[in-house]
């Protein structure tokens, strides 16, 4: 059995609605459903780094995500199992979007960083693939396999 395995080239950035209400004294960035955050919201939660910290190191089987660095900076890293890409995420005017069967970890690179994650799924723990050898498994697993032609 095959399922759709996403590559890394399938994490891509978000780049906030940025509209102008007139303020000259603060900014609103703005991500909506079905706009640049292509899943309806069911979860989200805020990670707060009280100093560095490397966090994540995870990858989901049916939840896509959508991350933005609210505050501070922080270091996205996206795996596909063959391929490892870093994006730095240093305000809330971008993020990234996370699909299913992609490992990601972040590094948090400032005291009093904030992260917003917006799921497309409620927390369920059997979602979670947190051993990165099982993931690897899991990918190889899953992947299609290639059609033998008749010769």
């Amino acid at each position: 059995m095959s399922i759709h395995l996403p590559s890394i080239n399938e994490c891509r950035a978000i780049d906030a609605r940025m509209p102008d209400d007139g303020a000259t004294d603060s900014r609103l960035s703005v991500f909506e459903n079905g706009r640049q955050v292509p899943f309806s919201v069911e979860r989200v939660f805020l990670v707060h780094a009280d100093r560095t910290a490397h966090r994540g190191h995870h990858a989901h089987r049916r939840c896509s995500q959508a991350l933005i660095c609210v505050a501070g900076t922080c270091d996205v890293i996206v795996d596909d199992g063959r391929t490892r890409r870093t994006v730095p995420l240093t305000g809330p005017s971008r993020g990234i979007l996370v699909p299913p069967g992609i490992w990601a970890e972040q590094r948090y690179r400032d005291a009093g960083t904030i992260l917003m994650v917006l799921c497309d799924k409620r927390y369920d723990e059997g979602d979670y693939v947190r051993d990165y050898d099982a993931f690897l498994r899991y990918r190889k697993e899953f992947a299609p396999q290639p059609v033998a032609h008749a010769g």
